[in-house]
């Protein structure tokens, strides 16, 4: 590590719904990769994780959510496939936007921020 780097404060946004985690940047990318595949199986072979591990990821957001976030159908000529409701594009938006503002935040504490000085 070089000895000229600052010190920085980083921080993530997680939205819990009691002890439980709702959503955060994990399930972010999963529902955005979904939203790009139309599929929880393309999803999650394209982000490098279990179908396993993405669908209970979606499992857990939408037993959580008082809307369902992601609805899978079956059949059809390319067997089924899932998508995102309009409460889950909703709250997704809303994310994006409250990262942003936790983004503008951290950079402005970190304006003046250095541990070295103390």
């Amino acid at each position: 590590m070089a000895e000229n780097s600052q010190f920085n404060i980083n921080g993530n946004l997680w939205i819990s719904k009691g002890d439980d985690l709702f959503v955060g940047p994990n399930q972010i990318r999963l529902i955005q990769q979904v939203t790009a595949d139309g599929s929880i199986h393309a999803a999650a072979q394209n982000l490098h994780i279990s179908y396993q591990n993405a669908w209970q990821m979606i499992d857990k957001m939408n037993r959580i959510s008082p809307i369902p976030l992601v609805t899978r159908y079956k059949g059809g000529v390319d067997g089924g496939g899932c998508i995102i409701s309009n409460f889950g594009k909703q709250l997704f938006q809303q994310y994006e936007e409250k990262e942003k503002q936790l983004q503008k935040f951290l950079k402005e504490i970190n304006h003046d921020f250095d541990l070295c000085r103390f």
